[in-house]
């Protein structure tokens, strides 16, 4: 193991530090229920398991932060212990940017991988209901933009689904970009993912938050919140209608000042149930500053879906694991990067 390492790494693979990372990799891989996919990643040429490699390694570039796949290979090189934690028992099986090119053009087939990513997640979802109480009592629901592997400027684009939309920022002042949007609907107790749905940057908001509603209650049957909170862009008669009478839950939406006659007075009790939403924005920014999700390097949605799926499985994963070890008091920091 040693022969083809230099001394810095020796010395590295010796400390202490590379422990924990992975304890982590090995304790999430156990958590993520993936045994469907992997064997039908098994190819029935090419090398035994590579597929299995291919898929641990590209979570353990999620858990562990790392910018693109050449990121990826120089790790898995410069450190045994992550490499063997995957499955490499040689410098000659770590794949190559080609292998992953290729890996990730399979895993985006959309009747058969994309399904099994999503069916992943939605094991996960129903292992957290079971698991942790009260979870799904009070959910969110919100967006957020994903920026596109392409210039939006160049005729033609060179990823064909993206889109242009406009985005307010801290001022008040329109932000466009171009690429996608990430719809999340998610627990504002544990700040943990439920159900997520990626479409192109235009769609606008509301019209997805039924569907994911619907997801909710066809991932979980037992989904009956009692609380669903959004923000002034999911506000809707017809919303507040479906989430009134067909989940018998409390639509906690705030009210778009153009909408003169849904105006209510906001009671002190209101605005502490609405001050949750800011739970989900808190998960945004972990995913985005620890699991990736700002770090889209493939083309067209079902690639996106893809990417967008393996940072929400990553936290839920970890979160699991810490609810099995009774470390409920780290389930919120589940989305912080590994050290």
């Amino acid at each position: 193991m040693t022969t083809y390492y230099d001394s810095r790494t020796e010395e590295f693979v010796k400390s202490d530090k590379a422990v924990p990372i992975v304890r982590q990799l090995h304790a999430i891989f156990d958590s993520i229920p993936d045994k469907e996919l992997i064997a039908a990643l098994k190819a029935p040429t090419g090398r035994p398991g590579y597929g299995e490699i291919l898929w641990k390694t590209y979570i353990a570039m999620t858990i562990l932060n790392l910018p693109s796949f050449a990121s990826l290979i120089r790790t898995l090189q410069n450190n045994p212990y992550i490499a063997i934690a995957c499955g490499i028992t040689s410098p000659e099986g770590i794949p190559t940017k080609f292998a992953y090119s290729r890996f990730m053009r399979k895993l985006s087939r959309p009747n058969k991988y994309v399904v099994m990513v999503k069916n992943i997640m939605r094991s996960l979802t129903r292992s957290l209901y079971a698991t942790l109480p009260d979870f799904g009592k009070s959910v969110a629901i919100d967006s957020t933009d994903l920026k596109a592997w392409s210039s939006g400027t160049k005729k033609p684009a060179s990823d064909p689904n993206a889109s242009w939309s406009a985005k307010k920022d801290t001022s008040g002042n329109p932000k466009f970009y171009f690429g996608y949007k990430l719809h999340l609907l998610a627990d504002t107790e544990y700040e943990l993912p439920i159900v997520a749905k990626v479409m192109t940057a235009s769609t606008h908001d509301v019209r997805v938050a039924t569907p994911l509603l619907s997801q909710a209650r066809f991932t979980y049957s037992k989904f009956h919140p009692e609380y669903v909170i959004c923000d002034a862009g999911y506000s809707s008669k017809k919303l507040r209608r479906a989430i009134k009478w067909q989940y018998r839950a409390e639509p906690i939406i705030k009210v778009n000042p153009s909408h003169k006659k849904a105006l209510f007075p906001e009671t002190r009790e209101w605005r502490a149930i609405y001050n949750r939403r800011t739970s989900i924005e808190r998960i945004f920014s972990r995913l985005k500053g620890h699991r990736r999700l700002n770090n889209i390097t493939v083309r067209r949605i079902r690639k996106v879906t893809v990417h967008c799926f393996i940072s929400l499985i990553v936290v839920q994963a970890q979160a699991l694991h810490s609810a099995a070890n009774n470390q409920i008091s780290l389930i919120r920091q589940c989305a912080l990067a590994v050290s």
